[in-house]
């Protein structure tokens, strides 16, 4: 594993590459350039304030700012796994012909999710004091809230990269699992809020519950991490190794199988 790790760092330039080249594709010649990539979350910011706030009477003064933090660090998973599922059946042609450790094509599109996240932080900074946020040195959390995200994200890019060669129905049910995944998660709503313990449990094996609670703690309401954040950063862990693992073993058939 360890030369695989050592071919993945000699190809950081194609890495790099390969990420300028998707952000170009994403904002080159369009009149609002990267703020495309805040219209999604900013229009889904508001649908769901009109429903929660002005239909449901939830929510509260700074829940908009709450929401929208969620939102930006969802999209950047979301993204990251859409864009993965098929990335490796779609460049057929030329890992047929060019050899190079195939990780790299879902490690650049998480990164480019991750260059999308920090544009985010554009509007959400000028939101957290419009909200009236807390600020405190819990905000110092984030760096390590990123990268238990960050390991998340790129072990299941790698695994739906995988397997997206193999079913190619995987990107129409991915598609339904993040959808379900996002509202099965406290991002509407608060993991304090009236719910039975039994979902309670399952929150806890949930990462981004514990996720989106942090981000909203750091944030917002100026507070330390989620309790189980330890339990988010394990799973993590085990989806990063599970994804290197499978990718590892199976790039090598991907020339073929493609």
């Amino acid at each position: 594993m360890r030369t695989w790790f050592n071919e993945i760092w000699q190809r950081r330039d194609l890495v790099a590459y390969l990420v300028r080249t998707d952000l170009k594709i994403i904002y080159q010649d369009k009149l609002l350039g990267f703020l495309w990539t805040l219209l999604d979350p900013l229009f889904m910011m508001l649908v769901y304030i009109v429903l929660v706030v002005y239909i449901f009477k939830q929510g509260g003064p700074q829940y908009p700012v709450l929401l929208f933090s969620v939102l930006l660090v969802w999209e950047w998973f979301s993204y990251s796994l859409a864009g993965s599922v098929s990335i490796i059946s779609s460049k057929a042609k030329l890992i047929q012909v060019v050899f190079f450790p195939k990780a790299v094509l879902p490690l650049s599109r998480v990164l480019v999710g991750l260059v999308n996240l920090l544009f985010g932080l554009i509007v959400l900074i000028p939101m957290l004091f419009l909200f009236e946020a807390k600020f405190s040195w819990n905000l110092f959390w984030m760096p390590v809230l990123l990268l238990i995200q960050f390991l998340f994200t790129l072990g299941g890019a790698f695994l739906v990269a995988t397997f997206g060669v193999y079913f190619r129905d995987l990107e129409n049910i991915l598609s339904f699992v993040l959808r379900m995944w996002f509202y099965l998660s406290p991002a509407l709503y608060s993991i304090s809020s009236n719910i039975p313990y039994w979902l309670r449990v399952i929150y806890i094996l949930n990462p981004f519950a514990a996720l989106f609670e942090s981000y909203k703690n750091i944030l917002v309401l100026g507070l330390p991490p989620n309790r189980y954040l330890w339990v988010a950063a394990i799973l993590a862990l085990i989806t990063a190794w599970l994804g290197i693992l499978v990718i590892q073993r199976k790039e090598s058939d991907f020339a073929k199988d493609a």
